[in-house]
């Protein structure tokens, strides 16, 4: 769920923190100085101010997860619309669209397999690290991995960390399996 939320907002503030897509450089400024703060905090410490505002629990580890992810998807993001070829977004310009048309129809075909990139990786990164931010409170495997330590139950232990093992990898499978599908690469070896 962090995921998500992180991806939407980071993809929706990529265009406004992109220098050639930004409606004007006041957008700009605020998007990327909002990105950096937010990146800057790093998400087990987002986790603990979360944690003191609405207690322990599932909601603030997907909140810092969620704040996190959308500053540092929104700076990846940002950084492949400044790579495209604006031609699409002025032809689109030229035949009478709005900014949001230029976005979705000369931008979006553009960047769509590096935002697919980046969202999987970032998928990968954030359940790695809410079984960390679970330790301090904000709940998912790392809550568990809390309690097992704490009773000294290492059987419990090892299957959590089994599980987190068995999750990433199956997850950089997928992903890279989808990340072929993307950019046209299923039939190579």
């Amino acid at each position: 769920m962090a995921t998500v939320f992180g991806v939407f907002g980071g993809f929706l503030l990529s265009f406004l923190a992109a220098r050639n897509l930004a409606p004007n450089r006041a957008v700009l400024w605020i998007t990327r100085r909002y990105l950096e703060i937010a990146r800057t905090v790093p998400d087990l410490v987002w986790a603990l101010i979360f944690v003191f505002c609405f207690s322990v629990g599932p909601m603030a580890g997907v909140l810092a997860i969620s704040l996190h992810s959308c500053s540092a998807l929104g700076k990846l993001y940002s950084e492949v619309n400044e790579n495209i070829d604006m031609r699409p977004l002025e032809g689109v310009k030229a035949a009478g669209g709005t900014w949001f048309d230029q976005i979705r129809y000369g931008a979006m075909p553009q960047v769509l397999p590096n935002i697919i990139s980046y969202t999987l990786l970032r998928f990968e990164i954030n359940v790695r690290s809410s079984s960390i931010i679970g330790y301090v409170g904000a709940g998912g495997l790392g809550q568990e991995f809390r309690t097992a330590m704490s009773f000294q139950e290492y059987t419990d232990l090892s299957a959590l960390f089994l599980i987190i093992l068995v999750t990433v990898i199956v997850i950089d499978f997928g992903s890279e399996k989808i990340r072929h599908k993307v950019i046209g690469l299923e039939d190579r070896p």
